[in-house]
């Protein structure tokens, strides 16, 4: 055995003996879950929930920040720049981590971020009201070809989960220039909308469809939901990949560069915590879908994510 190969495989052991002393003496310091939104909305208060959970399992303390402002990305530009070390946390959505990099002129994109875990995902539901006369969506392709601009879509504002579920349905039917699109400040105001016949088509989660008195007619899952067995998926219509799935999610981001010991210490606390009874609960209690997916899986997730809405972006004109 010669010396090179001695003094490699020496150098390799310290190597790895350094990330394993380092991941079991982390963390020595308070971890910060950066919420890139206001103080009492649903992303701040999952994150408070999860905060207690995720420093149990992590036999640290565990704090959350709130940096809002861009639509989320004013707090990923600030975490993007920030020492890869495991105590920055940024929980970023689909909209924060994929979309807005590739329709703004921001400093963050795809390589930007070591991807710590999923926590929530809920597939979108393209939906209209309930006693409108689309019954199928084959009804709607009928009505919409038969009467070429009359019908609209609306969203909570361009770019945004709403806005690429209609657009993700539209482009895969073959029908969205023969269609308008109709941008409101909100799901609020785009819903009141429906409700009074300005639009007829909206897309959202399961949990806003469920707000109001709405008829579901595709949902963009791999599977048919258990809860609305008669919905059929977005393939099953005829609706290719990589439209044919579409997720509200959010998961736990650091910089890129983490150490891969620390990394994979977070994603099994981020596992840990999800799977709390504490957390549970919070979860069932706010109708929260939640998705564990650890480090290795989020990542391929993610990377999938942001190719995939590559096409949505480009198919909705941003």
């Amino acid at each position: 055995m010669n010396n090179l190969f001695i003094a490699t495989l020496t150098s390799l052991a310290l190597t790895l003996g350094a990330g394993t002393a380092i991941a079991k003496e982390f963390p020595e310091r308070p971890i910060n879950l950066v919420a890139p939104f206001n103080a009492g909305g649903g992303t701040d208060l999952l994150l408070r929930a999860f905060a207690p959970h995720f420093a149990e399992a992590l036999g640290g303390d565990v704090f959350v920040s709130n940096m809002a402002g861009g639509s989320g990305t004013v707090a990923a530009a600030a975490l993007a720049g920030q020492k890869a070390d495991g105590y920055q946390l940024g929980y970023w959505s689909v909209t924060v981590a994929t979309i807005q990099p590739q329709i703004k002129d921001i400093p963050y994109n795809v390589e930007s971020w070591t991807p710590i875990c999923s926590v929530a995902a809920s597939p979108t539901v393209l939906f209209t009201q309930a006693d409108s006369p689309f019954e199928t969506v084959e009804d709607v392709v009928a009505a919409v070809k038969a009467e070429p601009g009359k019908y609209l879509y609306g969203s909570s504002g361009p770019g945004a989960i709403t806005h690429l579920t209609t657009v993700a349905a539209f482009s895969g039917l073959g029908i969205i220039d023969q269609m308008k699109h109709l941008p409101f400040q909100g799901s609020g105001p785009a819903l009141q909308a429906m409700a009074a016949g300005t639009i007829q088509f909206f897309g959202d989660t399961e949990l806003l469809m469920a707000s109001g008195d709405f008829r579901p007619l595709v949902v963009f899952n791999s599977e048919r939901l258990a809860s609305m067995p008669d919905v059929p998926t977005a393939a099953e219509v005829g609706i290719e990949a990589p439209l044919n799935e579409l997720y509200l999610w959010g998961g736990l981001f650091a910089p890129a560069g983490v150490d891969a010991a620390i990394t994979e210490k977070l994603s099994t606390a981020c596992g840990t915590a999800i799977n709390s009874d504490g957390f549970q609960e919070f979860a069932e209690r706010t109708s929260t879908v939640l998705n564990y997916r650890n480090t290795t899986d989020f990542d391929a997730f993610f990377r999938a994510q942001y190719e995939a809405n590559s096409a949505l972006i480009e198919a909705a004109g941003l």
